[in-house]
Parts: C-alpha cells; structure tokens; sequence
C-alpha cells in the first residue's frame, strides 16, 4: 500500500480584491466550514492578499495570482511568486519572468470558445508554442458552467450550477497527453471563484455562493508527510506537489473523493504515487487505485482507454513502459482524474 498524507484544497480563487465578490476572511471562513486543508487565491494582476497568507485553523491559505497578456487573454495562474510580473510583457515573458522568480504557473481556462454572452467573453489560451509553465488546469468549475449557457436548458443550470459538469473538455485532454508525452506537465482542477451574481431588472440571483463554489472542483495533493508547523514550509512542500503533479483531480458533486490513492507497485516492492517520481518500479507493475465510493475506473496509456473495471478497487497489470493515469466516472459524470504516473523513460512517442 502507498502510504501519504492527502490535503484537499481550492485552487483558482477571487476576492474583492480583484473581481470577486467576498473578500479574503469570508472566502477562507467558507473554506473553512467545508473542511478544506488549503486555499490558493489568485487575483488579477495583484498579491495585495499576501498579507493574510498563513494557516487559518489547518487550512493553509496561500496566495498568488492570475496574469494575462495585453489583450486580456492567455491568462495563466503564478504561484509563489515575490512580484507581479510585467503587465506589458509577452506570454513568453511572463512565463520566464515567473520562472526566474521561483514561481510555478498553470494555463488557466485555456479552452473557452462561447460566443453568446458579450458580458462574458471567452479568455481562451492561444500560445500553445510557448515553453516552461508548470501545468494546465484540465478542469475550471466555472468555465465549464459559463460554456453551458447556450439553451432553455440554461435556466436549469443557474439554478443548480454544479449539477451539469460533466467531464474535463476531450480536446483540452487530449491535447494534455499529447504534451506530457515529451515532457512532464501537472493537470489541476480550477474553481475560477467569483461568487456571480446574475441580474433580472431590480432582482440580482447569487449564482455561486462561494460555499457552493467550494463544494465542486477540487484538487488533492499527496505529500510523503503531515504539513509542518512552519507555514513558509508547508507552503514549500504544497507548491512542490504541484510542480510534482503528486496530486488528482475531482468533482465533490459526484462524491467526496478524500481517501483516495492511486500508485504503481513495482515487481521488486517499491511503490510511487502519481506525479514525475524518481523512483519508478521494476516491471512488471500493478497499477493500485482504491476509492471511498464505488466508479468506474479507467486505465489510460498514452492517451488511450486500455482497461476498465467497477468497484473501490483495481489492479492493472502493466507490462510495458509508457504514460499512464486514472480517469473514474460514476455514470456518464467524470468524478476523478490523476496526474500521469510515469513508467520507463521519456519520451513516450
């Protein structure tokens, strides 16, 4: 069995002190009462909420922040960064300017495509040439519920935002594998919190409770050990994860995924999680995946479905070297998504 600590958190968070619409205590008092072990705040263009960084009870709180390019597109998440990188600055820039900075950094929202709202235009990522961000976030709560509002099925879905997300977008996916072929790249899942609120004449609906938008995509993050008492350490050790990929994806509407592992077991005993590990296992492997509820839980190689079963519990013999992650559906509803777990050698092409 593969032994870690897990931390289940909210990446892609706004306040007011950007285009949110709760500040700072009240986003991390919510976080709070839906048992999250860490935030990651991101406002646009600004680190003004460094200052409450810290632990809050035993959630981490930690900020950093969304940039974008002139054009207000290509936005991209930086984290543990010490300064906001040039408003004027190229994509590839910023990307090497919160590089140079120790920063890590994610796409955000990269795939928007609607057309249908002018006051809610898309913020697609069209840079794909560009080298050196850490990740993408495959999953952005609130893109995925923007992106639906395009029929009478709408009003449904203002009602109940949470209920329709149905999957991370194919191509985007795709696109995922195909670069993690080549060189290690970390998928997150975003909330892309701005606790909306969608007006009616003299009647305004919160469409988003920021306790609602806390209850949907998350991300959980596996460490060697519990978070150490020093903040600035925990928070090392937290954005280490993520550069790692030690961490999954899931959708809290479909299930409360905490306690989930999924590892590979080499043939000589030695096991590692998902994520770009140094050790990887001697063939033959068993890929382990163990769950709190019920899914049905696909093996993927390379990009491709090689093998499925129903149940808490699987065991996937691999015998040769390639990509590998788990996807776990309950019904057509995607509910889980690991990072790779690399075995053999890059490249996979």
């Amino acid at each position: 069995m593969y032994e870690c600590h897990e931390l289940c958190g909210a990446i892609h968070l706004h306040t007011s002190y950007s285009d949110g619409g709760v500040d700072l205590p009240e986003l991390v008092a919510a976080a709070r009462s839906v048992g999250l072990d860490y935030v990651i705040i991101t406002d646009h263009m600004t680190l003004v909420g460094r200052a409450e960084e810290g632990f809050s009870g035993t959630c981490a709180v930690m900020v950093g922040y969304e940039h974008n390019d002139i054009h207000n597109r290509n936005h991209y998440l930086a984290l543990g960064t010490t300064c906001v990188a040039s408003s004027s600055a190229s994509v590839q820039e910023y990307i090497d300017q919160i590089q140079a900075d120790h920063g890590l950094g994610f796409i955000a929202h990269p795939c928007e495509k609607r057309n249908y709202f002018e006051k809610l235009p898309p913020y697609p990522w069209t840079q794909w040439d560009a080298t050196g961000f850490t990740g993408i976030e495959l999953w952005n709560q609130t893109s995925d519920w923007v992106e639906g509002l395009k029929s009478l099925r709408s009003f449904i879905r203002i009602l109940f935002p949470r209920r329709f997300m149905a999957n991370v977008n194919a191509e985007l996916l795709a696109r995922w594998d195909t670069l993690s072929k080549t060189r290690f790249v970390t998928g997150i899942g975003g909330v892309d919190a701005h606790t909306r609120k969608i007006g009616f004449g003299l009647i305004s609906i919160a469409i988003f409770p920021i306790k609602v938008e806390l209850k949907g995509i998350r991300t959980h993050v596996f460490l060697d050990n519990a978070l150490p008492a020093s903040f600035a350490e925990a928070q090392t050790l937290i954005y280490n994860a993520l550069r790692n990929g030690n961490c999954c994806i899931s959708n809290y509407r479909r299930g409360n995924a905490h306690g989930m592992r999924i590892w590979a077991e080499g043939a000589d005993g030695v096991c590692c999680g998902v994520g770009q590990g140094t050790s990887v296992p001697q063939f033959p492997v068993v890929v382990h995946v163990r769950l709190p509820e019920a899914g049905e839980i696909y093996l993927v190689r390379n990009g491709s479905r090689i093998a499925s079963c129903t149940g808490t519990v699987a065991a996937f013999d691999i015998a040769t070297g390639g990509l590998y992650r788990i996807e776990v559906y309950k019904g057509k509803y995607a509910w889980i998504y690991s990072n790779h777990i690399p075995l053999g050698s890059y490249p996979f092409v």
